[in-house]
């Protein structure tokens, strides 16, 4: 797993608003995972969370939901759906003695530091808390995806793009997660993490899937000309392909119980 460079962070709040819209939302059986039987009596600090996609079906549940988030536009967001935001580095964040019955973390663990990140989950959950780390990957169709790989290849030469936002199908599965779990075992504060997986799908237009991809910072990143042409093929694929597709996604979800 490669770790995105900090300062890409900062696009996302140009495109805030947009990734509320577009970027898609998780099973309620993993939200019934994460959370339990009781969610009602939870508290639960929901870490990066961006414009509070998984915040709030966790507060819909009746969890007690407070988002720490760096990106002050993305904040803003989830505070206007009505979940509490700490502006904030979660490394460096202070609970101010605040203690939590889980500490999630939604599509953004690439982002923590590998090792600050899980003591300082431990340090706020309260004995037999869980961390719960959870991110989609999404596969094209097969034969879209080649045309969508051969596409990103002529059309942005040498850009990095991640794994389930350039073109994907199930045979790129990505199915090393010791990148998660190394480092929630590492500090011996948490039980051996457990990995669950939740399969579910979506349907895209052309004009969704381009929409959606504008709030990627790999796509956002490559120079405004590089990335207009590119949309442009990426929307001639699509076409070609009959306008529309249906996306696989599959959910990981790691959850550790502080020892």
């Amino acid at each position: 797993m490669v770790t995105p460079h900090p300062e890409r962070a900062r696009l996302f709040g140009e495109e805030a608003e947009r990734y509320d819209q577009t970027r898609p939302s998780y099973p309620d059986e993993l939200i019934d995972e994460v959370l339990g039987t009781s969610p009602e009596h939870l508290s639960v600090l929901d870490v990066g969370c961006g414009t509070g996609i998984a915040s709030r079906l966790m507060a819909a549940r009746g969890a007690h939901v407070l988002g720490v988030e760096l990106n002050a536009s993305m904040a803003a967001v989830a505070e206007r759906r009505g979940i509490p935001v700490e502006t904030a580095r979660f490394e460096t964040w202070d609970p101010a003695g605040r203690v939590f019955d889980r500490v999630t973390a939604a599509q953004v663990w690439h982002w923590i530091d590998p090792v600050t990140g899980p003591s300082k989950a431990a340090s706020v959950l309260r004995p037999k808390g869980r961390l719960c780390v959870f991110s989609s990957v999404g596969y094209h169709p097969d034969q879209l995806a080649l045309d969508l790989e051969d596409t990103h290849q002529r059309a942005a030469p040498g850009a990095l793009l991640w794994f389930g936002y350039g073109p994907s199908k199930r045979s790129d599965a990505a199915d090393d997660y010791s990148w998660v779990t190394d480092g929630i075992d590492g500090g011996g504060e948490f039980e051996p993490p457990e990995e669950k997986r939740f399969a579910w799908s979506r349907d895209y237009t052309k004009e969704e899937w381009l929409s959606q991809l504008r709030t990627h910072t790999d796509h956002a990143a490559l120079p405004p000309d590089d990335r207009e042409r590119l949309f442009g093929e990426i929307g001639n694929d699509i076409d070609r392909f009959g306008g529309h597709f249906t996306m696989s996604c599959t959910t990981v979800l790691f959850s550790a119980t502080r020892r």
